[in-house]
């Protein structure tokens, strides 16, 4: 299996952040070295998963403050 599920299910921070951050990669996979280049390449969102778990991708996560009305 592609994506490594006990991080995955161990994954203590913020999921929705972390799956919107997935999202984006799959838009940059042209920019990155580490995306694989044999057979597995066409199972793209898992392999971005397996890049991001392993910290081969970082995303950084800049909260804006909340405004207020």
């Amino acid at each position: 299996m592609i994506i490594p599920l006990d991080k995955l299910l161990t994954y203590n921070k913020n999921k929705y952040i972390f799956s919107r951050a997935t999202m984006e990669a799959v838009e940059k996979i042209g920019n990155m070295r580490s995306f694989p280049e044999d057979d597995s390449k066409w199972k793209v969102v898992p392999n971005i998963l397996k890049l991001m778990l392993n910290n081969d991708v970082k995303f950084i996560n800049y909260e804006e403050p909340e405004k207020e009305q």
